[in-house]
């Protein structure tokens, strides 16, 4: 019993993290949604300006993984605890 007692508190979630916007309280996930679309787009640009867009061969499944990539890394990189 003093094992689950110890252990308990590094386990327990941290809560749910929120983001204000314009006085509104939005889950951080909605952010790193909307900034790995946000990213994906530019990066998916970038590399159309660069005349590398074949690398995202087949872009049906390239497109949703480069967004998939870019709102995991928005969400390390800004809203991580650790």
């Amino acid at each position: 019993m003093d094992i689950l007692a110890t252990i308990s508190p590094a386990i327990k979630p941290a809560g749910s993290p929120l983001v204000a916007i314009a006085g509104a309280y939005f889950p951080a996930w909605l952010a790193a949604v909307l900034g790995g679309m946000v990213l994906a787009t530019l990066l998916r640009w970038v590399l159309a300006r660069l005349l590398l867009a074949d690398v995202l061969e087949p872009g049906p499944v390239m497109v949703p993984v480069l967004f998939v990539a870019c709102s995991c890394f928005v969400w390390l990189a800004f809203f991580s605890a650790g």
